[in-house]
């Protein structure tokens, strides 16, 4: 599919920009989020070959294991970020949201679990809304839009409430309505397509920010 070819195309671009950056000053100034897109990359493109080779090939096991991985990054990256209060808070979810995998969840199983999906969501949009109130909390005199992790933020929250309305009637539709679950799928693509804009955005913003 062309849309899922662009959006992979598009994501190579924040890789290669916070490999860049990551090379010419030090990784640790963009939180590392050079680690997230190249396991990010990584996942889609592997995800992409086996489609390619057996359209029928289950990856249900591959993105639960890479959705552990996006919480866990996630924390690590807002925890940085986040002060005393927050960052408690945020572990907190962590831990609840990794709990629930383990122990609720059949993420070994080659079908990808829903319910994975759904919390993937939550745990995105908590986090990203505990950012805008700390941000919100303790103002400066410098734009939002001028920091870096506003566009993290952004992109999470977009992409969460998407793919929540995706992957909640996903099973369903796959029974019912093939048509309109291909078009969910496409739409998916263009929002991930905004989603890795705005992580490039961000990368802009950290190099400013390093400059100065």
């Amino acid at each position: 599919m062309l849309i899922g070819i662009i959006y992979k195309i598009v994501l190579l671009f924040p890789l290669i920009k916070s490999f860049y950056l990551g090379r010419r000053y030090y990784f640790s100034a963009q939180n590392y989020i050079f680690i997230y897109l190249l396991i990010t990359f990584i996942n889609e493109c592997v995800a992409f070959v086996r489609d390619r080779l057996n359209p029928d090939v289950k990856v249900g096991l591959q993105y639960n294991i890479y959705f552990i991985f996006c919480v866990v990054f996630i924390y690590i990256y807002y925890s940085q970020i986040f002060k005393k209060f927050l960052r408690k808070i945020s572990l907190f979810l962590a831990i609840l949201s990794l709990g629930y995998i383990f122990i609720f969840t059949n993420f070994f199983d080659n079908n990808f679990d829903k319910r994975i999906g759904i919390l993937i969501t939550l745990f995105y949009i908590i986090i990203s809304l505990l950012w805008f109130y700390q941000k919100i909390s303790f103002f400066d005199e410098h734009k939002i839009t001028d920091d870096p992790v506003f566009w993290i933020s952004t992109a999470l929250l977009m992409w969460s409430c998407f793919f929540l309305f995706r992957v909640t009637p996903m099973f369903f539709f796959a029974k019912n309505d093939k048509e309109f679950l291909q078009f969910l799928k496409v739409g998916q693509n263009i929002i991930n397509i905004g989603m890795y804009v705005m992580f490039y955005i961000s990368l802009i913003k950290h190099e400013k920010q390093i400059r100065l």
